[in-house]
C-alpha cells in the first residue's frame, strides 16, 4: 500500500516550466513532488530550444528583455554548474530579410539605440543582418539532468493525473495519496481540455521540426530564412519549424516533412548525402495575448497554473519562474501581463 506524502506544492508535468519551477522551489527549501508521464508528449522534448530576443518581420525586441535574458543566463550557468554538463549555448543569427516588412522594419531598427545590443549590418549585404545574443538550450539535456535529480531525491512520480480525482479542501489539495499545500498545473496545451483552466484562452500551434545529419561542414551560426536552421554541437542539425494552428494531434507528417525538406533547398548548405535522423512534431501552449499563464484558480485558492510560454519557454521560463516561486512562497505581486487575474478580474 503506498504511504501517505505530504509537500508544500504539488506540480502537474515536468516539461521545462514544471521542471524549472520545481528546482527553483527547491533551492528555496519547499518541499516538492512532481507527477508527471513520458507518454504524453512534452513540447519541450521536442523544441529546438532557441534564445532570439528579436523575432518576426517587423523585428521586434521582445519585452523585458533586460530581465529575461540575464535571467536566463544566470538559471541555465547555475543549472550548467550543478550537473557538469553544458546546457546553453551563445550562437549568433543571421537572419534573411526576404520580405518588404523585414526590410522597411531593419531600416526603422538600425538607427534605434535599443536595438544595437541585439541587430548588426553586414558588409556589403542589403538583405541580411546579424542578431547577436542568440542561441539554443540543449532541453533534453537538461530534462534528463533534472529528472534524475527528481528521481534520486523520490520526489517525482510516473502517472496520468485525472482532474476530477484532485480533491480541493480549505487548507490543501490531495491528489492520491499525496497531500500538498498547492497545486500548480503546469501541463502545457493539454490544460485546455482540464477541469479548472479551462477558461484560460490558449491558441495551441502543432509545430514540426527535423533533426538531420550530413559528412558536410555546416555554418558556426544559425540561419534564419523564415525557417530556422540550427547547428548542433556533434555536427548534426536540425530545421524547423512549421506552424499549423487547426492539428489535431502530435504526429510528425509527411506535409510538415516536405515543407521542411523544401526550405533546406534554399539553404546555403551542400544538399548532397544529407539524411534524417529523426522527425519530430510538438504542440506549442501559445496563449491568446502572446504572454504566459501565472497564478492562482480565481475559486480554488491553492490550485495554480504555470504555463502558456508558447515557442519562447527556454528565454522565458527562468525569469517567470522565480516570479512565480516567490509568489507561492512569499505572495509577492506577479507581473500584470502573466498574472491570470487578467482573464479573472474583467
Amino acid at each position: 500500500m503506498t504511504q501517505p506524502l505530504r509537500t508544500d506544492i504539488l506540480i502537474i508535468g515536468a516539461g521545462l516550466a514544471g521542471s524549472l519551477l520545481a528546482w527553483r522551489l527547491m533551492q528555496a527549501g519547499k518541499s516538492i513532488h512532481i507527477v508527471h508521464h513520458p507518454s504524453l508528449l512534452s513540447a519541450s522534448r521536442v523544441a529546438a530550444g532557441l534564445i532570439n530576443p528579436v523575432t518576426g518581420q517587423r523585428l521586434v525586441l521582445q519585452e523585458n528583455i533586460e530581465l529575461l535574458l540575464p535571467s536566463a543566463k544566470k538559471l541555465y550557468r547555475q543549472l550548467e554548474a550543478q550537473f557538469h554538463s553544458q546546457f546553453f549555448f551563445e550562437k549568433e543569427m543571421l537572419r534573411s530579410l526576404q520580405h518588404d516588412k523585414a526590410k522597411l522594419a531593419w531600416k526603422k531598427r538600425q538607427n534605434n539605440p535599443t536595438y544595437q545590443s541585439y541587430l548588426s549590418n553586414i558588409d556589403g549585404q542589403s538583405s541580411v543582418i546579424k542578431q547577436h545574443q542568440t542561441g539554443y538550450l540543449d532541453t533534453n539535456a537538461l530534462l534528463d539532468s533534472l529528472h534524475t535529480y527528481f528521481q534520486e531525491r523520490h520526489c517525482i512520480t510516473i502517472s496520468d493525473v485525472r482532474q476530477e480525482d484532485i480533491k480541493n479542501y480549505q487548507t490543501h489539495c490531495q491528489w492520491q495519496h499525496i497531500t500538498a499545500s498547492k497545486l500548480i498545473f503546469s501541463q502545457g496545451w493539454r490544460e485546455i481540455n482540464g477541469k479548472f483552466f479551462a477558461f484560460l484562452p490558449f491558441q495551441p500551434a502543432k509545430g514540426e521540426i527535423l533533426h538531420l545529419s550530413t559528412p558536410h561542414s555546416l555554418p558556426d551560426y544559425i540561419l534564419n530564412q523564415g525557417k530556422w536552421l540550427l547547428p548542433l554541437k556533434d555536427k548534426s542539425f536540425k530545421i524547423g519549424a512549421t506552424y499549423q494552428t487547426d492539428a489535431s494531434d502530435e504526429q510528425p507528417s509527411e506535409s510538415g516533412k516536405h515543407e521542411l525538406l523544401e526550405a533546406l533547398k534554399n539553404m546555403p548548405i551542400k544538399q548532397k548525402d544529407i539524411s534524417i535522423i529523426s522527425h519530430q512534431a510538438g504542440i506549442r501552449p501559445n496563449t491568446l495575448d502572446k504572454h504566459p499563464f501565472l497564478g492562482m484558480h480565481p475559486k480554488h485558492q491553492h490550485i495554480g497554473i504555470f504555463n502558456g510560454f508558447g515557442s519562447k519557454g527556454s528565454l522565458l521560463i527562468p525569469w517567470h519562474s522565480q516570479c512565480m516561486c516567490e509568489h507561492l512562497i512569499h505572495d509577492t505581486t506577479l507581473p500584470s501581463d502573466a498574472d491570470i487575474q487578467r482573464f479573472t478580474c474583467v
